[in-house]
This record gives structure tokens, sequence and C-alpha cells, in this order.
């Protein structure tokens, strides 16, 4: 109907950092269209999700050291969209003074 879960994901991105921050997806939705930085970060966070999956996967011997860097980008990646999130929600009360 009209909720966010039947609108189809365009990119990994998106879905991404709508799954990430489900309460803040008018946001997430509206920065993703306007904004070239904040859409790569979106991206790259699909893609840190995407390395992390598949390092279960690896050798035994690589297995671990990989998770644990896929893990540290994705918190890393993920608290960068979320301190671009909070900055984005500040409102003015009143126009700037010209």
């Amino acid at each position: 109907m009209g909720s966010r879960s039947d609108k189809p994901s365009s990119s990994p991105g998106l879905a991404a950092a709508l799954d990430r921050f489900p309460t803040l997806s008018r946001q997430v939705e509206g920065l993703f269209e306007l904004d070239e930085d904040f859409r790569g970060l979106c991206e790259d966070l699909a893609d840190a999700q995407t390395a992390l999956e598949a390092s279960k996967g690896l050798p035994a011997d690589i297995r671990d050291a990989r998770r644990l860097e896929y893990e540290e980008l994705v918190t890393s990646l993920s608290g960068e969209i979320k301190e671009i999130l909070s900055r984005a929600n500040v409102i003015l009360l009143r126009p700037p003074r010209t």
C-alpha cells in the first residue's frame, strides 16, 4: 500500500541505510536522493555488509581478521551516516536574519 516496505529499493545502499535506520526512513530517502556524498556512504555501507557476510565463507586462517575488519567498517560507516542524519534533522524555528 503506501508504506516504505511496499516500495522497491532502487539501490543496495538505500536498502542498507533504511534497514539500519528504520525510524529515520524519510530523512534517509530524502538525503539519498539529494546528497551524492550521503549516497556514496550508503553504497559503501551496503558493500561492507556484503563483504562481512561473504567473510563467513573464507578460509579459517583469514576469516576472523576479515570479519573484524568489515565489522569495524560497518560500524564506522553507520556512525558517519547517523551523524549526517542527526545534523540534517535540525529544524530552524525562525528564518535567518538578513
